[in-house]
């Protein structure tokens, strides 16, 4: 039975998508956004340590060895936010374009929208065994469709990831981390009417590039509940 990845596949190739209006009103222009070369973005060390407010020193402390996305929250949970220089409409702009492009290239809904926002988010530490992890959750991950859209489960993966509770004696709460994931999915419900793999694509059906711009919009807006929940983006 072919499956719904292998559907994807077949629409990837080298059309360009053109651009499209998210629901976030922002316009997604996929063939060129150079946003890591006209906007001074420093590196992961560098945009942790320019954190505004008391949340700089604590980030600064975090950074000698692994800086782990648990801990990042734990120094930002308290309302304190990220200052991100008024980038956060440039920064969702660039998930929707690596997103695309990720998935037009490499194929694999989840793990595009897991590397879209390791990316294009620079406090979301870039971790290979996250990425993993997504492997085998695109299309469904079934040979109907009938589950979750992988590019859905791979928003949740990255929120999780960064917001979730530790393993260690299971420690923490899981409240900001369904409240993110609750506004990608209203996103996904406004869009395509649910959640699922095959109810997305019917929606998307009338485009030859439907699932890099299905990943690109959820990278987006991923992105977007991301940055307004720890970032001073409004």
């Amino acid at each position: 039975m072919k499956t719904q990845e292998a559907g994807c596949k077949a629409e990837r190739g080298n059309t360009v998508a053109s651009p499209i209006r998210l629901s976030t009103n922002v316009e997604g222009h996929v063939e060129k956004f150079p946003f890591r070369q006209n906007v001074q973005m420093e590196s992961r060390r560098r945009f942790l340590l320019r954190a505004g407010g008391g949340v700089a020193l604590g980030l600064a402390s975090l950074l000698v060895g692994r800086v782990e996305a648990a801990d990042i929250f734990d120094v930002i949970k308290s309302g304190e936010r990220l200052d991100i220089h008024g980038n956060g409409k440039k920064i969702i702009e660039e998930a929707y374009r690596i997103g695309y492009e990720h998935e037009k290239r490499h194929g694999g809904c989840a793990q595009c929208t897991i590397a879209a926002l390791q990316d294009s988010i620079e406090f979301i530490p870039v971790n290979k065994d996250v990425f993993r992890a997504g492997s085998c959750l695109d299309g469904g991950a079934t040979p109907t469709g009938i589950q979750n859209c992988g590019a859905f489960t791979g928003a949740g993966i990255i929120i999780g990831y960064l917001c979730g509770r530790k393993r260690d004696g299971f420690k923490g709460h899981a409240d900001v981390s369904h409240k993110l994931m609750r506004k990608v999915y209203e996103k996904f419900k406004e869009d395509y009417g649910s959640v699922l793999c095959k109810d997305v694509r019917k929606a998307m059906e009338q485009y030859s590039d439907k699932c890099p711009r299905v990943v690109g919009k959820a990278t987006a807006w991923a992105a977007e509940a991301i940055l307004s929940e720890f970032t001073n983006y409004k």
